[in-house]
């Protein structure tokens, strides 16, 4: 009964790692993970959940704000280790020429995570250039390890570089690839066009699920070009 709707849901389709093992119990999305860490502090307060994880080894796979959020919920849990993979090299701690003022600065950086983890275990927490090949189980279908392999500078396995991991708990935080189908589907919405509308007159889309995982500053202004799209076509409704 609406004459426009905005589709503005995100990107929150996580991305996966199919490799084998992947259907063992014990391999969860990162998004998944926190939003049951916080229902549980919600419903139950910090002391509940303090213990959730005591003894587990938890590895997650993926950096960005998403796996530093799972590092310090699985500390918080009690976790007995816990310990990050990044395919990626190590950024360098400071600027290089090739990364000039006023650019973004691609340099290292540690997230609280981090620092809670390396303090409350006095270990390496991080490890970069690594790649995850598969998840080993147990007989009944849970999750013991991890094999994974060193790569170089271009992703390709490093020989003799494989290693296996203990692991209870692995947590996929390498983002997100889009939005859900879902809403798209029911509304019809085949094609999006640069400028929000769709193959349904009546609906535009805006945001990360126009453009896929972004910055909020994008999100803000696509909001408002995606309003002032509508506020055209109503317009032109009315003097029609």
């Amino acid at each position: 009964q609406y004459d426009r709707v905005i589709l503005a849901t995100g990107a929150s389709v996580p991305r996966d790692l199919k490799i084998p093992g992947r259907e063992l119990t014990g391999v969860q999305f990162a998004v998944d993970y926190l939003t049951e860490a916080t229902k549980d502090v919600l419903k139950h307060g910090k002391a509940a959940t303090s213990k959730k994880l005591a003894g587990k080894h938890v590895v997650v796979i993926g950096g960005g704000d998403t796996g530093n959020d799972c590092i310090g919920s699985a500390i918080r849990q009690g976790a007995a280790s816990v310990r990050q993979l990044e395919i990626t090299p190590q950024l360098p701690l400071t600027r290089t020429d090739s990364n000039p003022w006023p650019e973004y600065p691609m340099t290292a950086r540690t997230g609280y995570g981090q620092e809670e983890a390396a303090e409350a275990l006095q270990t390496q927490v991080t490890y970069h250039g690594v790649s995850t090949t598969a998840f080993i189980g147990a007989e009944r279908g849970q999750l013991i390890a991890i094999e994974t392999v060193s790569v170089d500078q271009q992703f390709q396995p490093i020989p003799g570089t494989e290693q296996v991991i203990k692991a209870d708990l692995v947590l996929l935080a390498m983002g997100f690839i889009g939005a859900e189908t879902q809403l798209f589907d029911a509304f019809g919405v085949r094609e999006v066009y640069d400028d929000y509308t769709t193959n349904n007159e009546r609906v535009l889309v805006a945001g990360d699920a126009k453009r896929g995982p972004s910055l909020v500053i994008w999100g803000i202004r696509e909001g408002r070009l995606a309003a002032e799209k509508v506020d055209q076509a109503l317009r032109s409704l009315v003097y029609q």
